[in-house]
């Protein structure tokens, strides 16, 4: 560390991202805070994207290929390894900071003396390019010394979002590479064992909804990533939350199959849960739904339309549909 001022290494995971890269590095390398270099891991793409990251003649700037298709957390991993910098942030090939995203994370350390069991985050904002639409993303709020035992059923922040020390994510042994999804939900999870969280109060982070081909629109494999995880950490969900919470969670997502109509995710997700005496009532309601193929969520918003109508048709109020 010199002057206060931490060397910070940005890794970024990148496969066949020729048409994001560059509006992402460019976020990137326009911080206010400059004492950064950027490691671009490569994972074997097949389009122009290593060609785009050549472009930059920014001596921060470096980029990694890989040997073969590993993915985004061995990418990742490589990238911790190699790594000059005390601190870590990462960030998407898709996705954009704002310029001042390290400056005020640099800040929320420098008040805590640069803890290196420390993990700051900030909010985000959702951009829906297709739409040209931006959103605050609304996520649970983790904040303090003690965060593991919510962290393990919650799943928040986001790895775009997060600034923590090389020594914490050595600590847990780097990261997960067979998560299927949700990579930065185990990721918080295991540095909530050793870390404090700090939250930025504020989007720093621009996380693009577009017409390309991401993990969240992966339905299937978001499912596997949720199940992965919480079976994963089920011992200690059942330690520090109790039973009820892991059934809750398996419930959560038995909702969440019925309403993309993934059926057979559904009866291999409530089987898990036969012979418990939690959630009865909410695993017959699925259980109806999904007899009379009806999505939960579908089934309550049209049982309230058609409350909403008979009491809007008997005081001649017009029909809500």
């Amino acid at each position: 560390m010199k002057n206060n001022k931490p060397f910070i290494s940005i890794i970024i995971p990148a496969f066949n991202r020729a048409k994001t890269i560059g509006y992402c590095l460019d976020s990137v390398l326009h911080q206010t805070y400059k004492n950064i270099e950027v490691i671009i891991v490569d994972d074997c793409s097949t389009d122009e994207t290593v060609e785009v990251v050549k472009r930059y003649a920014d001596d921060r700037v470096r980029c990694i290929t890989l040997p073969k298709n590993m993915g985004a957390q061995a990418a990742r991993n490589k990238g911790i390894q190699e790594a000059k910098g005390e601190w870590i942030a990462f960030q998407d090939s898709d996705d954009e900071w704002l310029p001042t995203k390290l400056e005020k994370q640099v800040k929320a350390l420098e008040a805590i003396k640069f803890d290196p069991w420390t993990m700051v985050y900030c909010d985000v904002i959702l951009f829906d390019r297709r739409k040209n639409k931006r959103n605050l993303w609304k996520r649970p709020v983790l904040e303090g010394e003690n965060v593991y035992a919510k962290q393990l059923v919650t799943s928040s922040p986001i790895l775009q979002s997060i600034l923590t020390s090389k020594l914490a994510l050595e600590k847990i042994g780097c990261l997960d590479e067979n998560v299927p999804a949700h990579h930065e939900w185990d990721t918080s999870i295991r540095l909530a064992k050793f870390c404090k969280f700090v939250r930025v109060n504020e989007p720093l982070v621009t996380y693009n909804i577009h017409t390309g081909d991401t993990i969240s629109k992966d339905t299937e494999r978001d499912i596997n990533g949720f199940l992965y995880i919480i079976n994963k950490h089920r011992a200690d969900i059942s330690t520090y939350c109790g039973e009820k919470s892991y059934e809750r969670l398996l419930t959560r997502i038995a909702w969440y199959s019925l309403d993309l109509n993934l059926h057979t995710e559904y009866e291999r997700i409530i089987s898990s849960t036969k012979g418990s005496n939690h959630f009865v009532l909410r695993r017959i309601y699925l259980r109806i739904c999904y007899l009379i193929h009806l999505t939960p969520s579908n089934f309550i918003i049209g049982f309230l339309r058609r409350l909403v109508n008979q009491i809007r048709s008997h005081y001649n109020l017009g029909i809500v549909r």
